[in-house]
């Protein structure tokens, strides 16, 4: 049996299979195999579709969101990558990036001229001791406020009894203190003054 075995090595080794050559018709030399033919038709199809199609590309959508306090999200987990898929006549590709997000916002600025009028109420020291009433130092007006610096600003005072300058401070968007002199109208004095103030912007 062994001796069968090596005899038929020998026999395919010596005379090797005629089953995969080429038997061109009428002696022509320029036939292909089946194998070779599919190949090329293959490949052919592939440079038709590359030449007649777009590639197409699948994009992650990024979301940005900025609340009414000025803090920004987006989408994505950390460290939020930006995946870019592309498909093209057979061809996978995939390209992931880090996604990195600026965001420029418009910073209020912190000293200026505006125009901000605010309802006031105040107390005038001197007429204070001057009148036969403490209630008759009680003044109600206007301020004008026409330079500020930070929480800061300054005030052109006009009320029923007085008229003067103050410096006032905001305790919150529309509220605030100053403090001041005015020139009393009711007893022809100036006043150190001090009082609260109410802005409705």
């Amino acid at each position: 049996m062994k001796a069968l075995l090596l005899a038929l090595a020998i026999t395919l080794y010596v005379f090797p299979s005629r089953a995969n050559e080429i038997v061109c018709p009428n002696g022509d030399d320029t036939c292909v195999s089946k194998g070779d033919l599919e190949a090329f038709v293959s490949v052919l199809r592939e440079k038709k579709c590359l030449q007649t199609t777009q590639p197409t590309f699948n994009l992650d959508a990024v979301t940005i969101i900025t609340d009414v306090d000025g803090r920004v999200y987006y989408s994505g987990s950390d460290p939020h990558p930006y995946t870019v898929k592309m498909s093209w006549c057979g061809y996978e590709v995939t390209a992931i990036e880090k996604l990195t997000l600026v965001v420029a916002k418009k910073e209020p600025p912190t000293w200026g001229f505006r125009f901000r009028p605010k309802f006031a109420g105040s107390f005038l020291f001197v007429d204070a001791f001057s009148q036969s009433s403490a209630k008759q130092a009680i003044d109600v007006g206007l301020l004008w406020d026409f330079l500020y610096y930070k929480a800061f600003n300054l005030n052109v005072v006009t009320g029923f009894r007085s008229a003067g300058l103050g410096v006032g401070m905001d305790a919150t968007r529309n509220f605030g203190g100053f403090i001041g002199g005015a020139y009393s109208w009711w007893t022809l004095k100036v006043n150190p003054q001090a009082g609260l103030y109410f802005s409705f912007w």
